[in-house]
């Protein structure tokens, strides 16, 4: 039999991360794999497409895999002072204080399918969090985030209703653009917050691997061949003013909050005043902040994508341009645009 102890830090520390992973996809495929590599105790999870191997500490070698629900585990963390003990026999045992689980039936097949990636890059932790993070935050489930590198730039974009949002970060690895399932990519972003290390080691080779002090992450992708609008969005430099973000968080927040309660149909005027305007069956809403712009258009929007966008930029001003497709709003590392006439 296998034994070890882990200290109960590390223990509460293992299962959030693996809780982000698996994120809340139907509680029985919540699952931690155990297996022993090189004397070492690894920790295996997934959501089907992002996958989490965690070291947890040195062990006697032992054969196969053992399996254990997640929601189980989070059971021992109300013990908050006392080490784990872990038995890894005919039988999987886990100990906390007063605490015991057992399985009796743990034995399962191999769950890991990943290739080795050649981690060439260190990132910074919440660069990367940050572009994924307002990359990906307009869309919704069953929908693919764009991910990639471009003549520097590493970015994430995503499309939804006409809104297409975009973030990018310096990076100095090769050009490569991929599709991920848009709940990988939003578990990712909160396993790298739940990680807590400024860097880490980033690679692609049909997969993206990113490997930290004690794991290692691994998502699954799809190529994608054209990228000919990202760049195009992502070199826009065209400008006719610029709007304090403050004022697009607060006019976009307050506008959602009324077409929660009231429905309607949410637009956006231009002219010598930005406003947000919500029109429903039995009333109206406006939030106006002045603007200095010769021109005035309406366009249809979804002030809930605003909000959702526009709430995780720290910067002060972005810049605001119109072509004869787009609305465009510019920032030093993030755009959002919205197509006109939609």
């Amino acid at each position: 039999m296998s034994k070890i102890k882990i200290d109960h830090h590390k223990f509460a520390r293992f299962v959030r991360i693996f809780d982000r992973v698996t994120g809340t996809i139907e509680p029985s495929t919540r699952r931690v794999y155990f297996y022993a590599n090189s004397g070492n105790l690894m920790a295996y999870g997934t959501d089907g497409c992002l996958s989490v191997d965690l070291t947890l500490g040195d062990i006697a070698s032992f054969d196969g895999f053992y399996a254990v629900l997640l929601d189980d585990l989070k059971l021992l963390l109300r013990e908050k002072s006392e080490d784990v003990m872990m038995e890894f026999g005919s039988t999987f045992q886990i100990s906390k204080g007063t605490e015991i689980i057992s399985i009796l039936h743990p034995f399962v097949q191999n769950p890991r399918k990943k290739d080795e990636v050649e981690t060439d890059q260190i990132v910074d932790t919440m660069q990367l969090k940050r572009t994924l993070d307002i990359g990906s935050i307009i869309s919704r489930e069953g929908q693919m985030i764009f991910v990639g590198s471009r003549d520097g730039r590493f970015f994430s974009a995503c499309e939804d209703y006409g809104h297409t949002g975009l973030a990018f970060m310096n990076f100095h690895g090769a050009n490569f653009a991929i599709e991920i399932p848009y709940e990988s990519v939003r578990h990712l972003v909160k396993t790298l917050d739940s990680i807590r290390e400024d860097k880490i080691w980033f690679g692609y080779s049909k997969t993206i691997e990113m490997k930290f002090s004690d794991g290692t992450l691994n998502i699954c992708s799809n190529s994608l061949e054209d990228t000919g609008r990202i760049e195009e969005i992502m070199n826009f430099d065209g400008v006719d003013f610029e709007i304090p973000v403050k004022a697009l968080k607060e006019g976009a927040t307050l506008s959602s909050r009324f077409q929660r309660r009231n429905g309607g149909r949410g637009y956006l005027d231009l002219s010598e005043t930005m406003k947000f305007v919500v029109l429903s069956q039995v009333s109206a809403y406006e939030y106006t902040y002045p603007i200095q712009w010769g021109e005035a258009v309406r366009i249809p929007i979804a002030p809930r994508k605003f909000q959702q966008f526009f709430s995780r930029i720290n910067e002060k001003y972005v810049k605001v341009g119109l072509t004869d497709r787009y609305l465009i709003f510019k920032g030093m590392q993030s755009i959002l645009i919205v197509r006109i006439g939609q």
